[in-house]
């Protein structure tokens, strides 16, 4: 048998068992059906009838209690248990003569019991109760006659139980009977079981376990570093095989030894240094961030007091110099208001990732916020607003809060003639979640598809959009900071601008729609430029000036109905937490401030 290939003893060995534990299920299902039939036939047949039996004689108990005492003593509280008798009566009958039509060894005694009921009925107990109802009496003679049918009937109730207790002692014996059956296989099956895991362990042993154990102590000798030792095997055909195909690698891992050893300093030498370079990036960017918060929070002070005395020029001296004092006076206090703009900008864009709030958010209420805050600039604008049902993911709140606060804010912001439109859709694409808002507004031309979300860039004069620009630069440091990514969308057609952000999907939590109807949802577009200079796009002011700073992209939009919501949950503005922020949608103010 050893010169058998090693898959046709494998194959013999285990049609073999099939065999045996076939005809050991096989024989276990017959005894078992055979107890499911006696349990079934008890439960659903036997248990119900009897029941069924015992709660129609009780009702006729209570009749014919009901009757009698009314018709001795003409008084109607005797025919409480009577009415309560027929109400069990029509409950308990219907059941009865469904198990009397069906084919069992009692509905003979279940059809005698019902028809000894309505004898009795129709001869005693209805013509009893309209005697006494229309004022006269019963005989004692129809008395008698009631009592012997009612014995007829009693004797017909005890006859059906008497037979149905017979057969439901005749089914648990059955049932035990079958069980035990059931159990005696199990047990032989599993001394079955027990003896063929052994004789498949042994067959194994032989034919595969011993003869990879010399492979290893084989393969223990190379890797110990006698790469000469060669490796032969015996056994099985495949085994054998695989003995050789080793000792060839062997050789070859012998002659690729030195050429290995070589590649594996060079990585190691690159790995160092990209480690090196690593530890070095992540400290440039801690220090970058660590000097734009101390900078800015260092610059508030004086700045407060700059803007300050400023503003006193004003008040004191408006109206008492000439016109190009006062003109000089406004922009000192213009700039430094807009230099303190700046200032709790960047305080906010470096705070963004310090600390992280990771709970489940539902993005319904985190936009129904940031509408809130919103509230008096739609109203002003007009705006409309539709979204589809939001999901609930994981992070911080008032972070993406402030997202949909800097894009509808955006939205209204950067408007054209008509009214601004704007909706925010989302769609399940894998493990995240595609979000996307899309407006009417002027549009942002595809070559700037990278430059609008680089912090401090514009592409309009601050004269005719105000900002600071950061707005867009703020969503994509918090889009990224919870695990996702946000483009431009320069495919998307018609005017206007759709922006679109990714978030990882969060399946332990509460979701909404899984695919909300309405919105299609692009993949990232490589379209745009990472050019960052001062070039006008071409719907930027013309009068823009050299070397000012472009960003405050023009998201054209709207808002969730006319100042409000146009949404499944509301038709008005909703109410809630208004977000950490400020009054545009580029322009985030105190994100993270205390």
């Amino acid at each position: 048998m050893r010169k058998l290939p090693l898959r046709r003893r494998v194959t013999i060995l285990l049609a073999s068992v099939a065999v045996v534990l076939v005809a050991s299920v096989s024989t276990i299902t017959a005894a078992a059906f055979s107890a499911r039939d006696s349990l079934d036939r008890q439960v659903n047949e036997l248990t119900p009838a009897q029941s069924a039996v015992r709660q129609t004689m009780s009702a006729y108990f209570n009749l014919d209690y009901g009757i009698r005492g009314y018709a001795l003593t003409g008084d109607i509280e005797f025919l409480d248990p009577y009415q309560q008798g027929r109400q069990t009566l029509e409950e308990s009958l219907p059941q009865l003569r469904a198990l009397a039509e069906a084919d069992s060894d009692v509905n003979a005694d279940i059809q005698q019991l019902i028809a000894a009921g309505e004898t009795w009925q129709e001869d005693f107990a209805a013509p009893a109760l309209d005697t006494v109802q229309q004022g006269g009496q019963v005989s004692a003679a129809d008395l008698q006659e009631g009592r012997a049918l009612f014995d007829d009937l009693r004797a017909a109730g005890t006859a059906a139980e008497t037979s149905i207790d017979e057969e439901l002692s005749q089914a648990r014996d059955g049932l035990a009977t079958a069980t035990q059956q059931v159990v005696a296989l199990l047990v032989l099956v599993g001394v079955v079981v027990v003896v063929l895991c052994c004789f498949l362990w042994i067959m194994l042993q032989n034919w595969v376990l011993r003869p990879l154990d010399e492979l290893a102590s084989h393969l223990a000798q190379v890797s110990g570093g006698y790469y000469g030792h060669r490796i032969e095997l015996q056994g099985p055909p495949e085994i054998e095989r695989v003995g050789r195909d080793v000792d060839a690698m062997r050789e070859r891992i012998v002659r690729d030894l030195d050429e290995v050893g070589a590649a594996r300093r060079k990585l190691q030498e690159q790995s160092e240094l990209l480690e090196r370079q690593t530890a070095e990036l992540q400290r440039s960017n801690t220090e970058l961030e660590q000097f734009a918060y101390v900078a800015s929070h260092d610059l508030q002070e004086p700045l407060r007091k700059v803007a300050s005395f400023c503003q006193l020029l004003q008040r004191r001296y408006q109206g008492r110099l000439d016109e190009r004092a006062d003109s000089y006076i406004d922009f000192a206090v213009e700039g430094a208001k807009r230099m303190q703009t700046l200032i709790n900008d960047l305080l906010a864009f470096s705070r963004v990732g310090r600390t992280k709030d990771d709970e489940p958010v539902d993005l319904n209420d985190a936009l129904d916020d940031a509408l809130n805050s919103l509230e008096t600039r739609l109203e002003e604008a007009d705006a409309e607003i539709t979204g589809d049902d939001l999901p609930t993911v994981r992070g911080d709140r008032t972070l993406l809060t402030q997202v949909f606060f800097n894009l509808v804010g955006n939205a209204v912001k950067f408007r054209g003639e008509e009214r601004p439109r704007v909706h925010i859709g989302v769609r399940r694409r894998g493990d995240e979640w595609v979000f996307c808002c899309a407006d009417n507004g002027i549009g942002i031309e595809p070559q700037y598809a990278d430059r609008v979300f680089v912090i401090f860039q514009r592409l309009h004069t601050r004269d005719k959009y105000g900002g600071t620009g950061i707005g867009l630069a703020m969503c994509k440091k918090i889009v990224e900071f919870h695990g996702g990514r946000i483009w431009l969308d320069t495919e998307h057609e018609g005017r206007g601008t759709r922006i679109c952000w990714s978030l990882p999907a969060d399946d332990g939590t509460a979701a909404g729609a899984e695919a909300a109807e309405g919105t299609d949802v692009p993949a990232p577009s490589a379209a745009g430029t990472e050019d960052t200079a001062d070039t006008p796009g071409d719907k930027q002011d013309p009068d823009t000036p050299a070397g000012e700073p472009a960003a405050d992209t023009a998201v054209g939009g709207a808002a969730h109905a006319s100042a409000g919501v146009v949404s499944p949950e509301a038709d008005g503005p909703a109410e809630g937490r208004a977000p950490a922020g400020r009054d545009a949608g580029d322009e985030p103010e105190q994100v993270g401030r205390q």
